[in-house]
């Protein structure tokens, strides 16, 4: 999963800075070892073969997959390669539309308790248009299927 979301990110060539951050935090969620990223990137670079990585129950999927969420709203510019990138955790992790919401849902609450008003008003406006924006890539991710 890990190498199918750089292998993402890598598919114009480069990196920015957007993408190292969502993948920095993908690799901290997933709970990579240290050198694990670099071996991925790598084995991506030069086309070699990895063994394959551990196998991850519904709750850790979830997990990730919300905290990748939470890092691409607070802390890229939520570019179009960003938005692929997330749309790509989900597809993956099987996250249909409506655990998607309930996701966002959650989010939501935890955004009332932690930061203030006006900040948490900006947050819902840049978690509503994600998760519109989000859905229209991972129905491409299905359709190419």
């Amino acid at each position: 999963m890990f190498k199918g979301a750089v292998t993402l990110a890598l598919s114009d060539g480069h990196l920015s800075n957007g993408e190292k951050r969502l993948l920095v935090k993908m690799s901290h969620a997933l709970k990579l070892e240290e050198e694990q990223p670099k071996l991925v990137y790598d084995s991506v670079v030069t086309g070699d073969l990895l063994e394959e990585g551990d196998f991850l129950s519904l709750e850790e999927t979830r997990r990730v997959y919300e905290q990748v969420l939470e890092a691409f709203l607070l802390h890229t510019d939520r570019s179009e390669e960003e938005l692929v990138l997330v749309a790509y955790l989900r597809h993956v992790f099987k996250i249909d539309d409506a655990e998607h919401r309930a996701i966002a849902r959650v989010m939501d609450r935890q955004l009332e308790m932690a930061v203030h008003r006006t900040v948490a008003e900006d947050m819902r406006m840049r978690l509503d248009d994600s998760i519109e924006r989000i859905g229209a890539i991972f129905d491409e991710f299905r359709i190419q299927k």
